[in-house]
């Protein structure tokens, strides 16, 4: 009884430590696959992907954690603003649809306080707005899973007529790669294309959808 005992226990302990092994081998190959990449060419080339199929959910995983506060941001206003003022027979199941979404991830959306505003004037520095908003977009959806609330958000809009014509992410060909430390940029087509380097690894950033 004690043999078989002991049998029992050294085979789960076996596949404990193969099951182990097996994650540690997977981890590089699925963090690869769906976050970020060795280069700025690799990052590209799977957005290009995603952006054709309209894939947001590996599109979100490219870009870099510490920018995906602010693609939350900017992808809630604008769904919010077309939510707000679509006028077609579906304009209120939309509306009903997307405050779900807002109910979901626990967003409140709230007036900030006097001390938090900056106040802009032509002078201002563009680091600082930027410093400022990013600074906005943390407090407002850092506890947020981008990686499934903007998805959820563009599920909305998506098959719409009015987005049929609209490109996800630039198509043409990259051109003009320039890496500069931990941020590099390029072009497609007209299109800008920024990335920035977290961990060891290439990502886009926030504006990846404008």
């Amino acid at each position: 009884m004690v043999h078989t005992k002991n049998q029992k226990t050294n085979k789960q302990l076996t596949f404990f430590l193969i099951f182990s092994l097996l994650i540690l081998w997977l981890t590089p190959v699925l963090a690869g696959k769906n976050n970020g990449g060795d280069t700025p060419k690799a990052v590209f080339k799977a957005a290009q992907e995603a952006g054709a199929k309209k894939d947001f959910t590996t599109l979100v995983k490219l870009v870099a954690p510490s920018e995906r506060p602010m693609l939350a941001l900017g992808t809630d206003m604008g769904v919010g603003m077309f939510v707000e003022f679509y006028e077609g027979e579906k304009a209120e199941a939309l509306k009903k649809k997307y405050q779900e979404i807002q109910n979901k991830y626990k967003i409140k959306i709230e007036e900030e306080d006097e001390s938090e505003k900056l106040q802009v004037t032509q002078d201002t520095p563009q680091e600082v707005i930027d410093a400022h908003l990013y600074k906005r977009a943390e407090k407002l959806y850092g506890h947020v899973d981008v990686t499934s609330f903007v998805p959820d958000l563009m599920a909305l809009i998506l098959n719409m007529p009015e987005m049929a014509e609209q490109s996800v992410f630039p198509q043409e060909k990259l051109s003009d790669l320039k890496i500069e430390g931990d941020h590099a940029s390029a072009k497609s087509g007209e299109e800008t294309v920024h990335f920035i380097r977290e961990g060891g690894r290439w990502y886009l950033t926030a504006d990846v959808m404008k």
